[in-house]
C-alpha cells in the first residue's frame, strides 16, 4: 500500500521541517534544512507537546491551496500506525548521507526512505521480522473473535504498532515486533543501525515478565505476561539509558493488564516490570498511541483505562487513573496518582481515562490528559491528588 496521505498530515501537525521537502510545493532544497533538525520520539519530545520550535519556513502566506500539497509517496506493505520518525545527515553504507523518514508497518516491517529527492523511490534499507508461513504477524482474528462488535481499530496484522524511538547518541531504534511463530504468540524488543537495520545491542530480545499477584491470568501466585493478549499500541519512550514499553490490550481481549518495562538501552537486559493491576484486571496503558510522558526529574507519566482501581485503601490496582512513576534505580513504583471520582461509572460505560496520554506543560508542574468522556483534566504534578 501507500503511505496514506493521513499520516503525511500527521508529520505537519507535529511540525516537522523535513515535511516542506515531502509534502509541500515551496521551493525547498536539502541544504535549506537545519542539519541538527531530528524527530526521534512520538511527538516529538518526552514532554509529548508536539512542537518544533526550529520552525522557521510555513507561514500563513506559504501555507495555502495553491503551493502547500503533497509532493510524492512511498510503496510499504501494510498499514502504518507509529508515527514516522526523521534523522538529519544518516550516513548509509554504499549510498551517501542523507535526511531519513523512518516508517514502520504492522507487518512487521521497517522502510528508510530518502525524506527530500521525489526520485529515490527504493528505501535506502528495509527489514522484515516475518518468514513464510511459520512466521507471520498476528492478525486481529486472532485476538478476541475479530472484533466483530463495532472495533475497527485493526483490521489486519498487528505487527510493530507502537511508535518506535531513536537514540541519536547511538543512532539506534528501538521498536516491539509482534510475531505469531509455528502457533505460538511471541513479541521482540529489537534495537537497529539506523545505517542500515541491522540488529544491535544482542538483540532482538523475547519480552518475558511476571509480577507477584492474583488477578487476571495469574499463575497463583504471579500473574504473567501475555503475548498473545497483550497489545503493544503506545509509542516507545528512552529515558536515562533505558527503554521503556507499556502495554494495554485489543477488544478489551482477557486477560490482558497494564504493564510498564523497562529495558537496557546498551544490552536489551530487562531492569524493570510494572503492571498496574496485579490483584485485578484490565488497566491498559492505551493512550491512542501516545508514549509515556517523563520530566527531567525522571518520573514518568501514564494514563490507565478500564480496571478496578484500590490504591485509596492501600492496595496495587490502579485502572482509571493518572500515574506518576518513580523510575529510581532503575525500577518503576507509583509515586503519586488521581483518580476521577466517577471512575466505576465510566468503567461500566466504557468512557475511560487513558485515551490519550499526559501533557507535561513546558514550565508549569501541569499535565493535562483526556477522556472518552471528552474531559480535559489538568493536574498539579507535584499534587496529583488521589481523588476518587
Amino acid at each position: 500500500m501507500k503511505i496514506r496521505h493521513k499520516y503525511y498530515l500527521l508529520f505537519v501537525t507535529t511540525s516537522l521541517i523535513l515535511i516542506l521537502a515531502a509534502l509541500t510545493r515551496v521551493p525547498l532544497h536539502r541544504h535549506f534544512l537545519p542539519s541538527g533538525v531530528t524527530v526521534t520520539t512520538q511527538h516529538n519530545d518526552i514532554s509529548r507537546t508536539g512542537a518544533n520550535l526550529n520552525e522557521r519556513l510555513l507561514t500563513t502566506h506559504n501555507v495555502n491551496v495553491r503551493q502547500f500539497g503533497k509532493l510524492f509517496d512511498r510503496q510499504v506493505d501494510d498499514q502504518i500506525y507509529g508515527q514516522p520518525l526523521y534523522m538529519s545527515g544518516v550516513g548509509i553504507p554504499g549510498k551517501g548521507s542523507h535526511n531519513v523518514i523512518y516508517v514502520a508497518t504492522v507487518n512487521d516491517s521497517v522502510y528508510a526512505f530518502d525524506a527530500d529527492d521525489p526520485a529515490v523511490s527504493t528505501p535506502l534499507w528495509k527489514v522484515h521480522f516475518t518468514a513464510g508461513k511459520d512466521i507471520v504477524p498476528i492478525s486481529h482474528n486472532e485476538v478476541g473473535g475479530g472484533c466483530t462488535e463495532g472495533y475497527a481499530d485493526f483490521t489486519g496484522n498487528i505487527g510493530i504498532v507502537g511508535t518506535p524511538v531513536i537514540d541519536p547518541e547511538t543512532s539506534t531504534m528501538y521498536l516491539v515486533a509482534r510475531t505469531k511463530e509455528n502457533g505460538t504468540f511471541l513479541q521482540r524488543l529489537h534495537a537497529l543501525d539506523i545505517a542500515d537495520g541491522s540488529e544491535k545491542c544482542g538483540g532482538p530480545v523475547v519480552i518475558k515478565a511476571q509480577v507477584p499477584g492474583i488477578g487476571d491470568g495469574t499463575l497463583g501466585s504471579d500473574v504473567p505476561f501475555d503475548p498473545h493478549t497483550q497489545n503493544q499500541r503506545a509509542g516507545l519512550l528512552l529515558l536515562n539509558g533505558v527503554v521503556y514499553i507499556a502495554w494495554a490490550s485489543h477488544c478489551d481481549t482477557r486477560p490482558y493488564h497494564g504493564w510498564l518495562m523497562g529495558y537496557d538501552a546498551t544490552d536489551l537486559h530487562q531492569v524493570a516490570v510494572f503492571n498496574t493491576t496485579p490483584n485485578a484486571g484490565e488497566g491498559g496503558i492505551w493512550q491512542s498511541g501516545q508514549a509515556p510522558s517523563a520530566d527531567a526529574n525522571g518520573f514518568v507519566y501514564v494514563v490507565t483505562g478500564n480496571g478496578d482501581q484500590d490504591g485509596q485503601y492501600g492496595g496495587v490496582d490502579y485502572g482509571q487513573s493518572f500515574l506518576k512513576l518513580s523510575t529510581a534505580d532503575h525500577g518503576i513504583a507509583v509515586d503519586d496518582w488521581f483518580t476521577p471520582s466517577n471512575w466505576k461509572q465510566i468503567n461500566v460505560t466504557d468512557l475511560d481515562v487513558g485515551s490519550t496520554g499526559v501533557l507535561l506543560i513546558p514550565g508549569a508542574n501541569r499535565m493535562v490528559g483526556g477522556s472518552k468522556q471528552g474531559r480535559l483534566y489538568v493536574l498539579d504534578t507535584g499534587h496529583l491528588g488521589h481523588t476518587v
